[in-house]
């Protein structure tokens, strides 16, 4: 939900802890009061008819927010031991100075709020959770032109518009994030869970929503990892991708 788009008793706000104040600015705090109101006990209800007027000022009043400080600070608070799959994607946010967040914790004990894994479980069960095994999930760096990485920039309109392609290595994640899966997919770090495929009857790498979980996988976006080669092969047609790890 957004973060400041919202009604609530202001009773039952201030019993949750109002907004946390470690937070800058804005920018994660959308996540951070989501995971509080479900793993606390309440739920968010999003009403289909609601009208929701937001004025922009002209000239913001602040600094631009620090929005991996914040997101940093949720995680650390709410997502327990599945923070490391946010650091992963967000390799700068390790770095992040998030501030003192004992008082969250406190808050947390207080209410008697529910673990993160019971989230997953219960509010988003439909959510993929990354396997992320050590050593199988980052950038695909390029064995020819090592300066190069995987990179997939998708069209704001069409998440899968878009081939694959080299790019100079940032090692920010973001379009960089790979996870090669235990069922052989080569997961792109999305919202919207993409795999890599080779397209019938095509020789170009693109990208397409990944089945569901307890679903069958299709060849086409089958790889294989062979060791002793560094390459990564297509079930379907025989392509291959150049890589080092």
């Amino acid at each position: 939900m957004a973060g400041g788009l919202f009604a609530v008793s202001r009773k039952y706000f201030e019993y949750l802890g109002t907004y946390d104040m470690g937070m800058e600015v804005w920018g994660g705090e959308n996540l951070e009061l989501s995971f509080r109101v479900w793993q606390c006990g309440g739920t968010l209800e999003i009403h289909p008819c609601s009208h929701v007027g937001h004025v922009f000022p002209k000239k913001a009043p602040y600094a631009r927010p620090n929005f991996l400080q914040n997101t940093a600070r949720a995680a650390e608070v709410w997502m327990d031991a599945y923070k490391e799959h946010f650091y992963n994607r967000n390799p700068p946010a390790r770095k992040e100075k998030y501030g003192d967040i004992s008082d969250r914790k406190i808050l947390r004990e207080k209410l008697q709020c529910r673990n993160f894994d019971w989230y997953l479980r219960n509010v988003f069960p439909d959510l993929h959770v990354p396997e992320d095994r050590p050593g199988w999930h980052g950038a695909i760096r390029s064995s020819g032109i090592t300066s190069e990485c995987l990179d997939y920039n998708a069209p704001d309109h069409n998440p899968t518009g878009a081939h694959l392609s080299l790019f100079g290595c940032h090692g920010q994640g973001g379009n960089q994030f790979f996870e090669y899966t235990t069922k052989r997919e080569i997961r792109f770090n999305s919202v919207t869970e993409l795999c890599a495929e080779v397209p019938e009857h095509q020789t170009y790498v693109g990208m397409r929503h990944c089945p569901k979980d307890a679903t069958p996988v299709p060849l086409n976006i089958i790889w294989e990892f062979r060791l002793v080669s560094t390459k990564i092969s297509n079930f379907a047609p025989v392509l291959f991708l150049e890589h080092s790890m």
